[in-house]
């Protein structure tokens, strides 16, 4: 007697998208900095593509550009991994892929809009009861003076509308008002754009990556950033130097470690349950990643900024990467985990 063969398991198709910065494009950005951070995307997309390969996933690579958007209309898959976190296209194709009927990675389009604008993450972290540093907010035509300082130096200050680190190093803390004055004109030459005057927290610089696992949402333990050499940054900060300047000292010398050294138990478990909050307060999916500073003396810790679209690399010191392993997983079971939450 015959016996019925298995139907055989769908082999999904997913589709990678990426910004690939041509020539062209790079023409269009503002400096070498944003050109620096949206063109190191590469590495993370040939990482994915080899995991999802070797877990029989049929894998489309798509990369786009600012006037080449055509390989959209070649998605044929059942999933799309958006890998598209560049300045210039971030938004548009978070827009477009909101409209299509193919489940993706990543928050709508609203959460994207709001991670990048530092004003209203603190806005909306604040709605939510969640800790941040005081603050005060420049804008473009308002004279300076000694009242839109937020608190007592040190103070630091940040463009308002831009992500990984730029315009954040050293050079953005004040100590005294003649310095606030110099980084306030320099920053607003070089970026043209609100800024933001934060209470600079002294002690320990981290992040705390948020993912969905099933239908529950989950904190992993938190990053600290350290130092492995003598070059370190003054002020124990991961600026632009830090994360983007690979000819740099402070580059080649920092990485993060999990769970962070020298922090109270309690005060992880609590960190972590306010990320999970902080998740919800910024409607991000996925997963995403939380900056937040640690005051060591008071034992007190503050969010900066919400990360939609964090960037997944498989280097040891990366944040994300060293969580992920403190949890007890590996990068693929994060990624995979990812992808099921879609397509199961």
């Amino acid at each position: 007697m015959r016996t019925k063969a298995k139907k055989r398991a769908k082999r999904y198709t997913i589709a990678i998208l990426y910004h690939l910065l041509t020539k062209a494009d790079q023409k269009t950005y503002p400096d070498v900095e944003h050109v620096l951070v949206d063109e190191d995307t590469g590495s993370t997309v040939q990482f994915i593509q080899k995991l999802l390969t070797k877990h029989k996933f049929k894998v489309q690579v798509l990369p786009l550009s600012i006037n080449a958007l055509d390989n959209l209309k070649k998605i044929k898959a059942d999933y799309i991994f958006n890998l598209v976190d560049s300045r210039a296209l971030e938004v548009r194709i978070a827009k477009i892929l909101d409209r299509l009927s193919i489940p993706h990675s990543g928050p709508p389009v609203w959460s994207i809009l709001a991670s990048n604008n530092k004003l209203h993450t603190k806005k909306l972290l604040q709605k939510s009861f969640l800790p941040i540093p005081k603050f005060t907010v420049i804008h473009r035509s308002d004279r300076l003076r000694k009242s839109l300082l937020p608190s007592k130096y040190p103070v630091i200050v940040k463009p308002a509308y831009e992500h990984c680190s730029i315009g954040i190093t050293s050079a953005s803390v004040a100590q005294r008002y003649e310095q606030f004055k110099r980084i306030v004109t320099n920053l607003r030459k070089k970026y043209h754009q609100t800024l933001i005057v934060e209470e600079f927290i002294p002690g320990e610089e981290l992040q705390v990556t948020v993912y969905e696992n099933g239908g529950k949402t989950v904190a992993l333990p938190p990053a600290q950033i350290t130092w492995k050499g003598d070059e370190r940054n003054k002020w124990n900060i991961y600026g632009f130097d830090e994360k983007w300047d690979k000819t740099s000292l402070l580059w080649k010398n920092s990485q993060f470690i999990a769970p962070p050294k020298r922090i109270p138990a309690d005060d992880l478990v609590e960190m972590k349950k306010q990320s999970i909050r902080a998740f919800y307060a910024m409607q991000f999916r996925d997963y995403a990643r939380f900056d937040l500073r640690y005051n060591t003396k008071e034992r007190r810790w503050y969010f900066l900024e919400g990360n939609a679209n964090a960037g997944i690399s498989p280097g040891a010191g990366d944040a994300m990467t060293a969580s992920v392993r403190a949890a007890g997983m590996t990068l693929d079971d994060f990624v995979l985990q990812i992808v099921k939450n879609s397509l199961h």
